[in-house]
């Protein structure tokens, strides 16, 4: 078979335009290379998952400049909190670990009833997690099977303090708020425990129950979704202060996904996500509500894709910095998308080799983010160039990121993985791997070539 020149000049130019574009590449990333002599700060508490109502998990502007996987030999889904340099977070095999944030050394390991899949909370020298799992009990009414608890651990030792035993999972991530815990979980509950002695001091009910949907905290009022499986969805603002729910919104189009989502707000909007139903069987479509803080009313939505529904995490969290919102979609396409949140409009959108299920984190103009196919890349806020890809290999069967979202504490990235490592590394690590990166512009362009026709997602599973 005759191959045309034209062809082989395409290739040849391809191959020698990714070597030119990987080296002025590094280059031009040089100058996101942070200040080796910058000062380290820790956050001295964390009051919820994201550090903020943004969900943006950012803190410091220090260099730590360290890589090392810590293995759990088990899932983590749990979000890394960072404190004076000590790594907190939870698995699957039911333990909540402290490791060092600059060698993964183990500190301490606390053994607990069921899954950990919180991310820890900190306050008064206490470390705050929920167990649970992800089964139902008969009826499906109530979710999280086995025992189910808060626990209070010393955050030096991860000495036993106090446990608040729940009849359903506590897999969603708390809140604190003046020597209160705030948790929403698998029995339709919505608990406010005294944070020094695990007593509760109010409670209230709520519609459906919450998965993996984390509390958002925003002055008095706490957001989080809720529903049942295959029904409508909800998203809740619980006010703290009166101990009442201010207000629950059915989410039109919305048949689940919610109860996986963690709700990001800014002082305006409160954001979530979830799957609506499609003409086609087997197929849902994730869409984005934006919602007034105050009155729950939507101000507009967006159908992010279509696909086949998720296995687990079946939304991607967003988080919102200034007048934008980023996130993924979970189903379809593979893509991570930029919207003014005020207007709905969407700035730009980018591929990704796998769909994308945990938050971004954004520092000084680039989004840091994690995909199902175990890549981490670095883009562009501005405008979603990709500056850089590295792609984790393992030889474990599971080897994916999904809910555990990243945690960039002074340049430093901590996130877990399916194949149960926490892996810690500088941000300059995303741009001294470029393979990935070359490749991912080689097949970029030829998708374009041919008209957008390629499915850039299966295309890349599938050869790569």
């Amino acid at each position: 078979m005759r191959i045309k020149i034209k062809y082989i000049i395409l290739c040849v130019l391809l191959f020698f335009g990714g070597i030119f574009f990987i080296y002025f590449n590094n280059i031009f990333n040089l100058r996101y290379f942070p200040n080796n002599n910058a000062l380290i700060i820790y956050p001295n508490h964390v009051i919820q998952q994201g550090m903020n109502s943004g969900k943006n998990n950012v803190f410091g502007n220090g260099y730590i400049n360290k890589s090392f996987k810590f293995n759990s030999k088990s899932s983590i889904v749990s979000t890394p909190t960072i404190m004076n340099g000590v790594a907190y977070f939870g698995a699957n095999n039911d333990y909540v670990y402290a490791i060092s944030d600059l060698t993964g050394k183990l500190i301490w390991k606390y053994k607990t009833d069921n899954q950990v899949m919180t991310q820890p909370i900190i306050a008064n020298g206490m470390l705050y997690v929920g167990s649970g799992n992800n089964f139902f009990q008969k009826g499906n009414v109530v979710r999280g099977t086995g025992q189910n608890a808060i626990y209070a651990l010393s955050l030096s030792t991860g000495k036993f303090i106090w446990k608040y035993n729940t009849s359903g999972e506590n897999m969603s991530s708390f809140v604190y708020k003046k020597n209160t815990i705030y948790e929403a979980n698998g029995n339709s509950k919505f608990y406010a425990i005294n944070a020094k002695n695990g007593h509760m001091n109010w409670k209230t009910s709520f519609k459906g129950i919450d998965s993996m949907s984390s509390l958002n905290l925003s002055g008095n009022f706490v957001y989080f979704g809720s529903g049942n499986i295959d029904t409508t969805q909800y998203i809740n603002s619980i006010n703290i202060k009166i101990h009442k729910l201010q207000w629950s919104k059915p989410l039109p189009m919305s048949f689940g996904g919610v109860t996986d989502n963690s709700p990001s707000s800014n002082s305006k909007y409160v954001v979530i996500e979830g799957l609506a139903l499609t003409s086609t069987v087997n197929k849902f479509n994730q869409v984005v509500y934006v919602l007034n803080k105050r009155t729950g009313q939507i101000q507009w939505t967006y159908k992010l894709g279509v696909g086949i529904r998720p296995r687990n995490m079946e939304t991607a969290n967003s988080i919102i910095v200034g007048n934008n919102l980023y996130t993924g979609n979970t189903v379809g396409n593979g893509r991570f998308y930029s919207f003014n949140i005020n207007t709905g409009k969407m700035n730009w959108y980018v591929k990704l080799y796998g769909d994308q299920k945990s938050a971004a984190v954004l520092q000084n103009g680039i989004l840091y983010l994690a995909d199902s196919y175990s890549n981490f890349y670095s883009i562009k806020a501005s405008n979603g160039i990709v500056l850089g890809i590295h792609k984790f290999i393992s030889t474990e069967k599971m080897n994916a990121f999904t809910a555990s979202n990243p945690t960039l504490v002074d340049n430093e990235i901590y996130i877990g993985n399916l194949n149960g490592y926490l892996y810690a590394f500088p941000i300059n690590y995303l741009y001294q791997y470029n393979f990935q990166l070359y490749k991912y512009y080689t097949w970029y362009a030829i998708g374009n070539i041919f008209g957008g026709r390629i499915d850039f997602q299966s295309f890349i599973k599938n050869i790569i």
